[in-house]
């Protein structure tokens, strides 16, 4: 399911019952995350953590039948030669109506006005055969692990056995790690995106326990105000917002 913009009010305050339900509902892990007008405030460019750039590419059929079932199948060009992918399914709310596979990581990722549920299963690729599939030599059902192909099929029943996905991509991602001692939360970190078509999306995150998120939340809030970074008008994923671009691009 393809999430929509919306305008964002904030996050909840931490008396708000979404909070009980992200712990109720099992996740390992929330994620906090603000999209922010590029270029705005003090944010940009001051962090002193070394910027580091990754490609990522999502593996799709032609008219996006995975991603409009909210699943993403995305190869990720770290640098260095060090390639991973994944298969993430993600549905709206803090739950999942069907337990993830027993080793998927469990995740929330509440923006102002969304809340997400996902479990996904990662794998690191050799460097060759990431690049080769890349490039559209080899199919990429030929580099999932028996768990993420199970997870592809079980999310996607209309897709074929085999049935050929493409490259689309790739989002460019330049990302630095904010460090505690300058925004108090321990693992935050502000990408810049650059999409294919040129446009510019920038994002905040702080990852944390679903016990802390009220509060860590409320800190992400308080760190962007004091260096003036601008709120988006509307909040969404990134995935979501390139997935917009890519659908209007079909012919």
């Amino acid at each position: 399911m393809l999430d929509t913009a919306r305008v964002s009010p904030g996050f909840p305050p931490p008396g708000d019952p979404l909070w009980g339900t992200i712990v109720a509902g099992g996740a390992g892990s929330v994620e906090l995350k603000v999209l922010l007008v590029p270029g705005v405030g003090r944010l940009t460019g001051h962090h002193a953590g070394r910027v580091r750039q990754r490609r990522l590419y999502l593996l799709d059929t032609a008219d996006l039948l995975l991603a409009r079932a909210g699943v993403h199948v995305r190869l990720r060009d770290r640098g260095r030669d060090r390639w991973d992918l994944t298969v993430r399914v993600r549905v709206e709310g803090t739950a999942a109506d069907a337990p993830g596979p027993a080793d998927a990581r469990i995740e929330v990722d509440v923006l102002p006005g969304h809340a997400f549920h996902s479990a996904e299963l990662r794998e690191t690729l050799a460097p060759e055969r990431a690049a080769a599939c890349r490039d559209g030599q080899l199919d990429v059902h030929a580099l999932m692990t028996a768990p993420q192909a199970a997870l592809l099929a079980g999310a996607v029943p209309s897709l074929r056995a085999g049935q050929d996905l493409v490259v689309h991509g790739p989002l460019t991602v330049e990302r630095t790690v904010v460090p505690r001692p300058r925004c108090g939360l321990a693992h935050a970190r502000h990408e810049r995106c650059r999409f294919p078509g040129g446009r510019v999306l920038e994002e905040f995150s702080a990852r944390c326990t679903p016990a802390e998120a009220p509060s860590v939340a409320r800190a992400v809030s308080g760190f962007l105000a004091r260096h003036g970074a601008a709120q988006s008008a509307c909040q969404r994923t990134k995935t979501a917002a390139w997935l917009d671009e890519l659908l209007r691009a079909r012919p």
